[in-house]
């Protein structure tokens, strides 16, 4: 310990040395303190069609008061590359530049590339450039499915669908179409749809003869009130040849509650159902005595064990049976309460072990999906 005292008093006890140091130790602060600031670090093409080049410009400011030269630019791979004179060029303290970064795709699918900037007094940064490639569109060959109003324009699906919606607030979807047709077709702004639905055109209002255009169709889930797959009809008026002309198509969705993110303690405030046995077997029958009648019955009891009113939205039939029990029966279920619902199961034509399903949505957050099944045997 009397050693290093000594020596740090011969350090300091030297002028000469005591100066070297503190131009040192401010050097490396003052260069600690060289920067190139970055409007951005990262650049999302999004999905874009398969292309020969992708390129981006960063732009920068070296916000120190020294010039700043950029050493070199790396890459994650040889597929990508800085521009000319993006590398090898000094920024004057104060100036603004940028830095062009290129990529050569190869494949379809997601990308990231990865680009490490190297400066003589800043240091590196890291800049990324990502994105999805899909295969260059064909008109011909990607809208397929012809309007039924109007075949010549088509779109890329048979339905115009939304997807998974949560009933809290309208959305908004793009979709495209294609005027096979040697005619513009002229959109006049009249239209037919529910309330819940409203469509936006481009301030053209045209669909070009032999190109593309679309549609911005607005949804509100609020305003449809209802849950599940639903769908719903628009049809479009316009003019194409001067003449009077429609398309109409189905804009489809699927809906589910909304419910935040709760913990144990606040499920307490939310109501619970439970379904005394989800699963119905009516046994064997012999399908001779059934004379082609659906005869079959099934019966499942809904159950509120909370201290909340339970509202069961929809009951969705499944293919081969049918609800028999009123909604009213068994729409809103009071707290500590039941509800029974009966479903009849549909003769099939043919021998064989048969299990029908129906779908319930309710507002219970712990599992707002609920399946019921049935299952008979026919000889």
């Amino acid at each position: 310990m009397y050693k290093i005292q000594l020596a740090l008093k011969k350090i300091f006890a030297s002028p000469v040395l005591f100066v070297f140091l503190f131009v040192c130790f401010s050097k490396v602060a003052y260069t600690q303190n060289s920067t190139l600031e970055f409007a951005e670090k990262e650049f999302d093409f999004g999905q874009i069609e398969f292309q020969d080049t992708l390129s981006h410009k960063f732009y920068f400011k070296n916000s120190s008061e020294e010039e700043i030269k950029i050493l070199d630019i790396t890459t994650d791979c040889a597929c990508t590359f800085s521009k000319e004179n993006s590398d090898n060029q000094t920024v004057l303290k104060g100036d603004s530049s940028f830095v062009e970064l290129m990529f050569l795709p190869y494949s379809y699918g997601s990308f990231v590339k990865i680009f490490t900037v190297k400066t003589d007094k800043a240091g590196t940064q890291t800049l990324m450039l990502k994105g999805e490639l899909r295969p260059a569109l064909d008109k011909e060959r990607d809208f397929k499915y012809s309007l039924q109003t109007m075949p010549e324009v088509r779109t890329k699906t048979k339905y115009l669908h939304f997807g998974n919606v949560l009933n809290r607030v309208p959305i908004t979807k793009k979709f495209e179409f294609y005027n096979a047709s040697k005619e513009d077709l002229i959109f006049t702004g009249k239209m037919e749809t529910p309330k819940h639905i409203q469509v936006r055109f481009d301030s053209s209002h045209i669909l070009k003869a032999g190109e593309l255009g679309a549609i911005y169709v607005i949804y509100d889930p609020l305003l449809k009130n209802d849950f599940g797959y639903l769908e719903d009809s628009v049809i479009l008026f316009g003019t194409q040849a001067k003449q009077p002309n429609k398309i109409s198509f189905k804009v489809t969705s699927n809906i589910e509650e909304y419910f935040p993110t709760l913990n144990v303690e606040m499920l307490e405030a939310y109501p619970e159902l439970k379904i005394e046995d989800d699963y119905a077997s009516l046994g064997s029958h012999y399908l001779k005595n059934l004379e082609g009648k659906d005869s079959l019955e099934a019966t499942f009891v809904l159950k509120n064990t909370s201290n909340m009113p339970l509202r069961v939205h929809r009951i969705i039939e499944g293919y081969g049976c049918k609800l028999v029990t009123e909604k009213t029966e068994w729409n809103e279920i009071l707290p500590h309460s039941n509800a029974i619902i009966k479903v009849v199961f549909q003769t099939p034509e043919d021998r064989g072990n048969y299990v029908r399903s129906l779908t319930l949505i309710c507002n219970d957050p712990r599992k707002p999906i609920r399946t019921l099944k049935i299952k008979a045997d026919f000889r």
